[in-house]
C-alpha cells in the first residue's frame, strides 16, 4: 500500500515529461530568418526542389520561387520546420530590397 502513491506520483510526472517532450518537438513550429543568405546550392530530385543556405539542405515547395532564386545570389529568406519534417522556404525577398511584396 506504501508504494501506489510513488507509483501514481512517478507515473504522472512521467506522463507530464512524455507530454512536454512531444509538444515541443511535434507540435510547436519553428521558424528561422536569415538576412542577406547565400544561396550556395541548388538542386532538385523525385522528392522535391532544395536549395542550399549557410550549409543548410531547405525545401522549396513553390518551383516559381525555385526557379527565381540564383546560385550565389544573396536573400533575406524565412524558413520553417516542426517535428521531424524538413525545414521549407515560406518567405523570400532580395537583400537590400526595402519594397515588400504589397508596394509598402
Amino acid at each position: 500500500m506504501e508504494n501506489r502513491p510513488f507509483n501514481w506520483t512517478a507515473l504522472i510526472l512521467t506522463a507530464a515529461a512524455l507530454g512536454i517532450w512531444l509538444y515541443s518537438s511535434f507540435g510547436i513550429i519553428h521558424s528561422e530568418h536569415l538576412e542577406e543568405a547565400e544561396v550556395t546550392k541548388k538542386t532538385h530530385n523525385d522528392e522535391g526542389y532544395y536549395v542550399t543556405i549557410d550549409d543548410k539542405k531547405v525545401s522549396v515547395k513553390d518551383t516559381s520561387t525555385w526557379m527565381l532564386l540564383e546560385e550565389g545570389g544573396t536573400y533575406n529568406i524565412t524558413y520553417e520546420w516542426y517535428g521531424m519534417k524538413k525545414p521549407y522556404v515560406t518567405e523570400v525577398n532580395q537583400a537590400h530590397d526595402d519594397d515588400q511584396v504589397g508596394g509598402h
